[in-house]
């Protein structure tokens, strides 16, 4: 049986687990090729203007595996623990991806409401009706779960060459959309930390604002400014437009960051958003943090 995994959303976090547990109860796992302008451009054609480039990017994938695949498996992300829910319009591109190829392929979409061990169990059961197999299959893919560790490097204070870059996973995990933003920095001369790096106990945080954030991976971007507020020398917060969570929470960071005097870059990226705008407002914001760093090299040589 051939499994499409669209490589978009939920897959860049949880897409080397969706294989390894497909491939463990028989399937032929089919991944969508990468994001590339094709594929935007199929996506734009099928859903509204209104929604965020990362769902319109889905779209494509979707269509781009309708016709090659015997089914797509494509979870329904409702919310994890704490009843933190993820974004509505992530919620409903399931329904979408029904209308936009449910004639052509089956969709196998397990819902998540709580607990993604159960959800995934049952969604074994497509596959085989052997619960041992099943079982199995969840506990050797479960290890590709994320569980990270923060570098140890940046848990000494600020560090003047690193820039904490705060997006979600399925922005800054796509090339065609994190790619530029990312290399960018490097080629500057500067490190990244994202929120992919640091572990999952801070990342889901309940303590002051934070409790009052009920969007799932919004709360982990947030944890991940406040935690990493002391050890950069700016951030770059990267947000999809239209998102409404995303322009809420973003909003709460940089009046953290101009109150401690920390700089701060927001790029609000849709598919209109050129890799040379990009470019340059990455590169202006790199000149910002060199010339704060300039008095604090001067007091050391003077020292």
């Amino acid at each position: 049986m051939r499994i499409g995994l669209p490589r978009a959303l939920l897959y860049y976090r949880y897409g080397r687990f969706w294989e390894c547990f497909l491939a463990e109860l028989g399937a032929e796992v089919v991944l969508s090729r990468k994001t590339d302008e094709e594929i935007l451009a199929r996506g734009l054609a099928a859903v509204s203007s209104e929604v965020c480039l990362p769902i319109k990017i889905a779209a494509g994938h979707l269509l781009e595996l309708a016709d090659s695949v015997d089914a797509i498996f494509f979870p329904r992300m409702n919310w994890l623990g704490d009843k933190l829910f993820a974004c509505p319009k992530m919620i409903g591109i399931v329904d979408v991806a029904a209308m936009l190829v449910g004639n052509r392929v089956k969709l196998i979409a397990p819902i998540i409401n709580g607990n993604f061990m159960s959800a995934h169990l049952k969604a074994g059961f497509e596959f085989t009706r052997d619960p041992f197999r099943v079982s199995q299959a969840w506990k050797k893919a479960k290890s590709e779960l994320k569980n990270t560790s923060i570098r140890s490097d940046h848990a000494q204070g600020v560090r003047d060459s690193t820039v904490g870059v705060i997006g979600h996973f399925y922005n800054l995990g796509d090339d065609f959309i994190g790619r530029t933003i990312i290399t960018t920095f490097r080629r500057c001369g500067y490190d990244i930390i994202t929120k992919e790096e640091i572990p999952d106990d801070i990342l889901s945080r309940d303590n002051g604002f934070a409790k009052n954030i009920r969007w799932i991976y919004e709360r982990e971007l947030y944890n991940a400014f406040e935690y990493l507020l002391n050890q950069v020398a700016g951030f770059c917060v990267v947000v999809s437009m239209g998102c409404g969570p995303d322009s809420l929470v973003a909003e709460f960071m940089r009046e953290q960051a101009q109150k401690r005097s920390v700089p701060f870059l927001l790029l609000v990226i849709d598919e209109h958003t050129g890799e040379a705008g990009l470019v340059t407002r990455i590169e202006a914001f790199v000149e910002l943090l060199k010339r704060r760093k300039m008095p604090r090299l001067a007091r050391m040589t003077a020292l």
